[in-house]
C-alpha cells in the first residue's frame, strides 16, 4: 500500500481506519488502495443519527427501528449499520447509502463500523468527554462508568456550551475533556474549572 502521509506505518494489527461523514464518504473510493493482508477495514461513522444500547437488545434486523424509537431515523438516502455485535455496548448509526453500497461493494466482510461516542479512554474517571467534529458534538458522561452519552448536531461553542450546562448543571468542578474544537474549549473555560484540551 502506499502511504499517503506519514513515514514508517505500522501494520502489525492488520487494521485500517477511515471516516466517513455526513455527506458520504470523505475519500475518493477509487484512490484508497487497502492491502490484500489488511483483514480490517474500520468506518468511523460521523453523524448525530446515532444511538448506544446494550449487546442483548441490538440486531441488525432491529438496528433502523433503534433510531426511529429515539428519534433519529435514518434519512430517505441512508441505511442502519451497527459497530462489533460482540461488544457489551453497540452503536447503533445511520450511514448514507451510497456510501455503504460502495464500502460493502469494495471490502465485503472486512468492513467494520464504529463511532467517536464509542470512545471510552476516560470510563474510570468521574468527567465529561467531548469530541467536536465539523458538524456533530459528541458527549459521554462517566460517573463509575458510563452514564449517558448522545450525540448532537452542533455548529457552534454556544451549541456545546448548551448541552454542557444541560448535562452538568451547576456542578462546575467534573473535569471535561474536549478533542477539537479549540473555540469550545475557550469559551468552556469561562464557566468551568477544569477544561482540558486532548
Amino acid at each position: 500500500m502506499r502511504q499517503e502521509t506519514g513515514s514508517n506505518p505500522n501494520f502489525a494489527d492488520k487494521k485500517v481506519s477511515i471516516q466517513v461523514k455526513l455527506g458520504g464518504l470523505s475519500f475518493s473510493a477509487e484512490r484508497v488502495v487497502v492491502a490484500d493482508d489488511i483483514e480490517q477495514v474500520e468506518f468511523v461513522i460521523d453523524t448525530p443519527r446515532i444511538t448506544l444500547a446494550p449487546r442483548e437488545v441490538v440486531s441488525l434486523d432491529c438496528a433502523g427501528e433503534l433510531l426511529r424509537i429515539i428519534g433519529k431515523p435514518c434519512r430517505t438516502n441512508e441505511q442502519s449499520v451497527c459497530s462489533e455485535l460482540q461488544s457489551d455496548i453497540v452503536a447503533v448509526m445511520a450511514i448514507d447509502s451510497e456510501a455503504l453500497n460502495t464500502i460493502i461493494e469494495r471490502w465485503g466482510c472486512r468492513a467494520s463500523f464504529t463511532s467517536p461516542l464509542l470512545d471510552m479512554r476516560h470510563s474510570e474517571e468521574n468527567c465529561l468527554t467531548i469530541d467536536a467534529s465539523d458538524k456533530v458534538c459528541y458527549l459521554r458522561l462517566f460517573r463509575s462508568g458510563l452514564q449517558r452519552a448522545e450525540a448532537h448536531d452542533a455548529t457552534t461553542p454556544e451549541d456545546t456550551l448548551y448541552l454542557v450546562n444541560e448535562w452538568l448543571g451547576n456542578d462546575k468542578a467534573t473535569p471535561i475533556y474536549i478533542k477539537g474544537g479549540k473555540e469550545c474549549a475557550k469559551l468552556l473555560r469561562k464557566y468551568y474549572k477544569q477544561v482540558i484540551c486532548e
